[in-house]
C-alpha cells in the first residue's frame, strides 16, 4: 500500500463526510425556513468540496489571482 491509495482512501472518507454534513446542515436550514443560511451552506460546501475532490485548483487559482492583482511582479 503506497502514499496514493491511503490518500484516495481518505479523500473519499472526507468527500462522504461532507455528502453527510451537508444533507444535515440541509435539512435543518430548511426546517427551520433560513433560506439564505441554506443558500450559504450550498455555496460554502461546494468551495469545500471543490478543494477536496481537486486540490491542485488551489494552485490554479492563486496563481490566476497573482496574474489579476500583479502580486510578486517588481
Amino acid at each position: 500500500m503506497d502514499f496514493t491509495e491511503i490518500k484516495n482512501f481518505i479523500v473519499e472518507q472526507v468527500e462522504i463526510l461532507l455528502i453527510i454534513g451537508f444533507i444535515i446542515l440541509l435539512i435543518i436550514t430548511a426546517y427551520k425556513r433560513a433560506w439564505i443560511a441554506m443558500i450559504a451552506v450550498i455555496i460554502g460546501f461546494a468551495f469545500i468540496g471543490i478543494f477536496v475532490t481537486n486540490p491542485e485548483i488551489l494552485l490554479t487559482l492563486s496563481e490566476w489571482l497573482n496574474d489579476k492583482l500583479n502580486i510578486g511582479e517588481s
